[in-house]
């Protein structure tokens, strides 16, 4: 009998590569003045959040849709045998959908009792930033889109990173799954 599909391992390379990502931040730089996010796109918009949130980043399995549904809430998925509703990031944050992506992706969220999957479009891993590197939101934002973000952080040649705000990301979720 084969694995199930959410219950097998990640892949050995990804798992090194993210422990020696990991190793590498100094100890003092995880809990001082240093920020380590998991970056993801949705569209073409690069976002982080903290690793303490992130359970899983895994290719995204058959999402089923629910009747009756509110457009945040894209549907329900399984992650390792557990129903999980699965919310369409680029509709709560005011994204602009990008092209579909070959391996479209999921990340499964925790926060106090809530656990949560959203669709992704790609993972990049972590990145650490200088909290002192943080940008104000711009004010162009929508104010839907502001609302979940705590500040930007510049990435050189790459599109900037929005650090997402996760107690109002939850709220979003709780609001629309309500």
């Amino acid at each position: 009998m084969t694995t199930a599909f959410l219950q097998r391992e990640p892949d050995p390379a990804d798992r090194e590569r993210w422990r020696d990502e990991l190793a590498a931040i100094p100890p003092a730089a995880r809990c001082g003045e240093r920020l380590v996010l998991f970056l993801f796109r949705v569209g073409s918009e690069r976002f982080g959040i903290e690793s303490a949130y992130l359970e899983l980043a895994a290719p995204l399995p058959g999402l089923h849709s629910m009747p009756h549904r509110r457009e945040a809430l894209a549907g329900v998925i399984n992650v390792r045998g557990s129903v999980t509703l699965c919310f369409s990031l680029a509709n709560i944050l005011g994204c602009a959908a990008g092209p579909a992506p070959v391996r479209p992706m999921m990340l499964v969220l925790t926060h106090r009792t809530w656990r949560v999957a959203c669709r992704v479009d790609a993972c990049e891993g972590m990145a650490e930033f200088e909290r002192s590197a943080l940008l104000p939101v711009p004010a162009t934002l929508l104010a839907a889109s502001r609302t979940h973000l705590k500040g930007l952080f510049g990435a050189g040649d790459e599109p900037d990173v929005a650090w997402l705000d996760a107690d109002s990301l939850f709220n979003a979720f709780n609001a629309a799954a309500g």
